[in-house]
């Protein structure tokens, strides 16, 4: 019985996190990850003078397997400057569908979001070198998390063990995806050509700390804020 309600009460656990997300270590928007059994939410808002001048209010939602990490549906609604987009991709048997289009997909693919869901519920000794086939928005991809030790993060006055991974993306073919323009985060963050890391909380929760994203120049840099 008691096996059967905590059981229960996981399936139930929410964990949410504000992040700060900095160019050159100036504060450009806000962030909101909320994570849960099946589904990871990520909600983006530029802050500052950015959002005058390059305003965004983004969200993505994913629903995911919970055993293996493959894509159920994914959405987002963008707003993004001049730029509004609404999408909603669908994997089910094996085709991946976006409006009419479709793809042949296995149903374990996963995405940039199902990878950040993963690497905060399994280990690094499972998932250090090993190349996941993914999809990006109907592109099919590969990543892989490399791991690269363990380091001690600070936050505020808390110190955190985390381990460390570089997180690595390569296309496949020239297969184009479903949408002919897509907004600047599904743009730039699985760039092959970029450098993506990643630290997640070794203990505990094993919440993502810190990400930095060097892409086209510029250094992104996404931190969790002070509790």
């Amino acid at each position: 019985m008691r096996r059967i309600f905590f059981s229960s009460l996981f399936s139930t656990i929410i964990f949410s996190q504000n992040y700060s997300a900095k160019v050159y270590g100036f504060s450009v928007a806000d962030a909101q990850l909320t994570l849960k059994p099946d589904s990871i939410n990520l909600q983006f808002k530029t802050n500052g003078i950015v959002d005058f001048i390059w305003p965004s209010d983004n969200t993505y939602f994913t629903y995911f397997d919970s055993a293996h990490f493959g894509l159920k549906t994914f959405q987002k609604k963008i707003r993004q400057e001049n730029f509004d987009q609404k999408c909603l991709i669908e994997l089910n048997d094996g085709i991946l569908k976006y409006k009419k289009e479709t793809r042949v997909r296995g149903d374990s693919t996963k995405t940039i979001f199902t990878m950040l869901a993963m690497v905060t519920r399994r280990t690094y000794k499972t998932l250090d070198t090993q190349w996941f086939e993914m999809d990006h928005e109907g592109k099919p991809i590969l990543g892989r998390f490399l791991w690269a030790g363990t380091e001690t993060i600070t936050i505020g006055h808390t110190n955190i063990l985390c381990d460390h991974f570089r997180m690595d993306f390569k296309h496949i073919d020239e297969t184009t995806g479903f949408l002919t323009q897509t907004d600047r985060f599904m743009q730039y963050a699985p760039n092959p050509d970029g450098v993506c890391q990643i630290w997640v909380e070794r203990n505990g929760n094993r919440r993502i700390i810190r990400v930095t994203i060097n892409v086209y120049g510029f250094p992104y840099e996404i931190v969790l804020k002070n509790d």
